[in-house]
Order: structure tokens, then C-alpha cells, then sequence
């Protein structure tokens, strides 16, 4: 496993580097274009990444929702290096921003396959489960 670092994003072109990363992990797969892995939130949000060798390799997003609230969102590793601790680490970074912006509560919106990995974290399924782009998520909740 290469070095990996994990930081906030340095400037536009890690950004686009970033959003092509999360596509090719979200939305590629469902068969969706390119620019389908943004949305009207992305200016303002903290974007995690984590590198290795010189290239993202896993991503996240964390943004306001209210003073106290907090959202993660776009949580990404590349298929080749998941299951290695980096999305944990990720995780680990999104949650310690959060600490820092001052929020209580973290929001997110999980896939059903990784609800186990945001329990580990020590999020709680808050609602039912429900169908967004064809596939089963659920809201999680971590008060921190």
C-alpha cells in the first residue's frame, strides 16, 4: 500500500481531480455522465482527500446544514483500496472538521452495503430505508 495522506484539497485542480475520482466510484458505475457526482452544495463544503502515489485514491465531503449540524456526504474509495483502513481514516478527518466547525450532530446518507462501516464509526440508522439513484440508503446520525 502506497504512503497515504489524507488533507483537505489544495486548490481547483486537486478539486477536479477529486470530483472525476468520485464519479468513477459513484456514479460511473450506475451508468451515469460526468458531472452527475456534483451538486448546488459543493462551494462553501470541506472536501477530505486521501492520496497515495500522487493520486486521490478516496474522498469526502463535509458541509454545514445548520450551525450545530453538520453533513458528510460523497464518501469515496476506489475500489482497489478498500477495505484497507482509508475510508476509516477519511472518516477519522470528516468527523475531527466537524469537531473543529463546532457541530454536535453529523448527518449522512448511507448505501445499504456500508451501513455496517458508518455503525463502526458509531453512526445510527435514523429512518427507514428508502430508494435514491435505484438504491436502497438510509439517514445516519452521529452525535459527536
Amino acid at each position: 500500500m502506497p504512503n497515504i495522506d489524507i488533507r483537505p484539497v489544495k486548490n481547483a485542480q486537486e478539486l477536479e481531480e477529486m470530483f472525476y475520482q468520485r464519479w468513477l466510484v459513484l456514479r460511473s458505475p450506475l451508468g451515469m455522465e460526468r458531472g452527475s457526482e456534483k451538486d448546488d452544495h459543493e462551494n462553501g463544503a470541506c472536501h477530505i482527500i486521501a492520496t497515495g502515489d500522487r493520486k486521490i485514491i478516496a474522498s469526502g465531503r463535509l458541509r454545514e446544514l445548520s450551525p450545530e449540524l453538520g453533513s458528510i456526504s460523497y464518501v469515496a474509495v476506489l475500489p482497489e483500496f478498500q477495505n484497507q483502513g482509508i475510508g476509516t481514516k477519511l472518516m477519522e478527518k470528516l468527523i475531527a472538521q466537524a469537531k473543529e466547525n463546532n457541530f454536535k450532530t453529523l448527518r449522512l446518507m448511507s448505501r445499504i452495503n456500508a451501513v455496517q462501516f458508518y455503525q463502526k464509526l458509531g453512526f445510527s440508522a435514523q429512518e427507514s430505508p428508502f430508494d435514491y439513484l435505484g438504491i436502497p440508503h438510509v439517514f445516519m446520525q452521529l452525535e459527536i
